[in-house]
């Protein structure tokens, strides 16, 4: 009888009991890295991100250098000037000095939504005083708030170099101002300096904007004797505004009347 000799060599068993350990080190190590929090990413900004626009801070026109007046601007030309009430949205916006402190808001007052006039007039050491109001013609309520940017067209044509400048000249401190239908916030203005004579060129239109890259309001530069406010002025009676070329005109910030 023969007997079937065992062949040396390595027994299949422990080889697999040495790889059971292993694969479960690997499980493990799997298991705990899967547990691991992603590391922190930063957002990308997406196009519906809403932007934040701020208020500005008042601000002067500078004075303007010789090089800038138009032609004979101080004798009267051969021509007649394009009606005010044809000048587009752009062209009505190049005649702002300075534009308007207030950011855009949900509720700010559109330029349809309003009617500007000027309301009071008085005199004092050569500076001519009156406000801008403005009224809420709109069936909502809307907002106004801090400077209004201004400008100014002349009776020829020409675009004003007006010195304006936003001071808080006897005016609130530019909070918004809510405007039920009907009512109403006033703005200081006061001009002096270079007046408009017999033969200057005087305003024709004073343009007013309530809010940063609003399409300016057409303003009449009359004042209504209804609105006389009395003082120096003496008994009410139709003014209009003496500006000229290069008169100093300031504007207050707007507060409720």
């Amino acid at each position: 009888m023969t007997i079937a000799r065992r062949r040396n060599g390595p027994s299949p068993l422990p080889t697999v009991r040495r790889a059971v350990p292993t694969a479960l080190a690997c499980a493990a190590v799997l298991a705990t890295t899967a547990c691991l929090p992603p590391p922190d990413v930063e957002p990308r900004p997406t196009a519906s991100a809403a932007v934040t626009v701020e208020d500005a801070a008042p601000t002067a026109a500078p004075v303007p250098h010789e090089s800038e007046l138009p032609a004979g601007f101080d004798s009267e030309p051969d021509t007649t000037a394009e009606p005010d009430e044809a000048l587009g949205a752009e062209e009505l916006t190049e005649l702002l000095r300075v534009p308007a402190t207030a950011a855009v808001r949900p509720d700010s007052c559109a330029a349809d939504a309003v009617e500007a006039e000027l309301w009071g007039y008085d005199v004092a050491a050569g500076s001519r005083f009156s406000t801008l109001r403005v009224t809420n013609v709109s069936d909502a309520p809307c907002t106004v708030a801090g400077y209004p940017g201004i400008g100014a067209r002349g009776e020829w044509g020409s675009a004003f170099l007006i010195l304006a400048e936003q001071d808080p000249i006897d005016s609130g401190d530019g909070s918004p101002v809510t405007l039920a239908p009907g009512a109403a916030a006033s703005a200081p203005i006061r001009w002096t300096g270079a007046l408009a004579g017999a033969h200057d060129e005087w305003i024709s239109l004073l343009v007013v904007q309530l809010a940063q890259g609003q399409e300016p309001l057409r303003v009449a530069p009359t004042i209504s004797a209804e609105s006389m406010v009395g003082g120096d002025s003496g008994a009410p009676h139709e003014a209009t505004m003496d500006v000229g070329m290069l008169t100093d005109v300031r504007v207050g910030s707007f507060s409720a009347v």
